[in-house]
């Protein structure tokens, strides 16, 4: 039998005593050897479970940043993005006016497609650099827009001739099937359809060279526009208004900018009350239709797919005399 012995501090107090037989012994003897033995894995195991939780915290940072990162990224993609669409529409408003100044414009403004996102932070960077060199172009053919010299720029025909919010294109510039012959044609003009009684504005300042009915003279497809008002933008553009109803002008009258020129009528060749918008320029001696829709300014008919790729009329086509 073992006896333990454990004595206090002080000396007043008795030892205490523990006395061990041979079976506990052997108990307390495996303990002893068991605590020392973890001990011992503890020690040499420490350094690898210390690197390990070092690993899972740089892992757990490495993650957050990550995670930050993408967040950013998203973040100057949606800005890029936003701007990038603001520099188109930009672009395709300076197109539209260098058409109407008969002006060339760089290649490459307004490009009829939009670039396609970028996926990666380097995608990213190079789209960046991009738009930052179609922003110095635009901006230099701004310049160019604005020291361009017009003799008159008040007859430039540059504004919807019906108030853009209470309009809708009908019918486009360019081929298509007549709704009366069901017959392969061209549609030389705009058809904006519009309440009955909506005004018809001058789109530029011009004096007014035809007002009234369309004579026979003019031919089969220029009688349906029935009451015609055709203004003289100078001595090489004209515009046709067709479908009128009330005609407010006289020939002759010398008119202004958003002058009210008479009213949309009823027309037995439409389902819907419409106005008949043309533009025509002289080309040499013959007179040719242009898409209207690259003169109204004060909305967004025309994409830049259709500057990309402008509708070229027939030969064929030519503006009646009583019109020019």
């Amino acid at each position: 039998m073992t006896e333990v012995r454990f004595h206090s501090s002080d000396p007043r107090r008795r030892p205490r005593a523990w006395k061990i037989d041979g079976n506990a012994g052997r108990v307390v003897g495996a303990l002893l050897v068991l605590g020392g033995t973890l001990v011992s894995i503890g020690l040499f195991g420490a350094p690898d479970l210390v690197a390990y939780v070092v690993r899972s915290a740089e892992r757990l940072t490495i993650r957050a940043t990550a995670r930050r990162g993408l967040l950013a990224f998203d973040s100057v993609r949606l800005r890029y993005e936003r701007l990038e669409k603001r520099v188109r529409t930009d672009e395709l408003f300076l197109s539209r006016m260098a058409v109407v100044l008969d002006l060339p414009r760089p290649e490459g403004l307004a490009a009829a497609e939009a670039p396609a996102p970028a996926a990666t932070p380097e995608a990213l960077e190079a789209e960046v650099h991009r738009l930052g060199r179609r922003l110095r172009a635009m901006e230099g053919f701004r310049r160019t827009l604005a020291s361009a010299k017009t003799e008159e720029p008040g007859r430039i025909p540059s504004r919807s001739p019906v108030e853009p919010s209470s309009a809708v294109p009908v019918h486009a510039f360019g081929p298509r099937v007549s709704p009366l012959t069901r017959r392969p044609e061209f549609h030389f003009g705009l058809g904006l359809a519009a309440p009955e009684g909506a005004p018809v504005l001058a789109p530029a300042g011009g004096r007014v060279v035809f007002a009234g009915r369309v004579p026979g003279s003019a031919g089969a497809e220029w009688r349906s526009f029935r009451n015609v008002v055709v203004i003289a933008h100078g001595e090489r553009t004209r515009t046709v208004l067709g479908y009128l109803g009330e005609i407010r002008v006289r020939r002759g009258q010398v008119v202004r900018r958003g002058q009210d020129l008479g009213e949309i009528g009823v027309n037995r060749f439409s389902p819907t009350p419409q106005l008949h918008y043309g533009v025509w320029k002289r080309v040499g001696a013959r007179w040719t239709p242009v898409d209207p829709r690259l003169h109204v300014l004060d909305a967004e008919w025309i994409g830049a797919a259709d500057l990309a790729a402008p509708v070229v009329p027939p030969r064929d086509l030519d503006l009646p005399p009583a019109f020019r």
